[in-house]
């Protein structure tokens, strides 16, 4: 399995990703975490990525896809998360997979209204005591957890909208992209977490068989 999640922020890209990898045993790999544990290792691409971090800049396309490289690379099955977030990265990242003689196998696109996402984002709440993530509805804290409790800047629902707007315009495009090349799968994200992992395990499995 060498399988991209797309969707916007909400939709359990992660989630998703991590159930996915332990249920059929592959490698769960995102970016966010790979320049992180890039940085922490002291490596030659996690000082350079420092170094674009210290200064105030974005972290160029190629620098990213050498980082993810290695650990596609490395991985017999894969699911990517995170990446690519447009149309560039998306052909760099076709470009270093060729590099290495892997296929993509498919690109699963997580779907949700805006407003469900607002709603499932704005409802989050972290205890300044413990440092845990909880939501309001979803997700209550247990009784020893006394908080306080507070919504981050990034769950605001204005901050949303404007990250909902960049995917819109930037990355939503993807599902364009991959459908010409006949690999973009949609799945309906609104449904129950284990109700949305068997619908990609079913269609990602259907595609494998054809």
């Amino acid at each position: 399995m060498r399988v991209i999640l797309l969707g916007p922020q909400g939709a359990g890209k992660g989630t998703q990703a991590q159930r996915l990898a332990d249920r059929v045993g592959a490698t769960h790999i995102s970016t966010g975490d790979i320049v992180r544990a890039e940085i922490k290792s002291g490596s030659e691409l996690g000082k350079k990525v420092q170094d674009y971090n210290d200064r105030g800049e974005l972290v160029p396309d190629e620098v990213i896809v050498e980082m993810a490289k290695s650990y596609l690379d490395d991985a017999d099955s894969w699911l990517l998360d995170g990446f690519p977030r447009n149309e560039a990265q998306a052909e760099a990242l076709e470009e270093a997979l060729d590099e290495i003689g892997e296929k993509l196998d498919a690109v699963v696109a997580l779907e949700a209204p805006d407003d469900a996402l607002v709603e499932r984002l704005s409802g989050r709440r972290q205890s300044q005591a413990t440092g845990k993530i909880y939501h309001v509805e979803y997700d209550p804290p247990p009784e020893d957890d006394e908080g306080p409790f507070i919504q981050r800047k990034d769950d605001a629902e204005d901050a949303i909208r404007r990250r909902l707007e960049i995917y819109h315009d930037q990355t939503e495009p993807l599902k364009d992209y991959y459908a010409d090349r006949g690999l973009l799968i949609t799945v309906d994200a609104e449904q129950e977490i284990p109700k949305v992992t068997e619908d990609i395990l079913g269609t990602v499995g259907r595609e494998d068989d054809a």
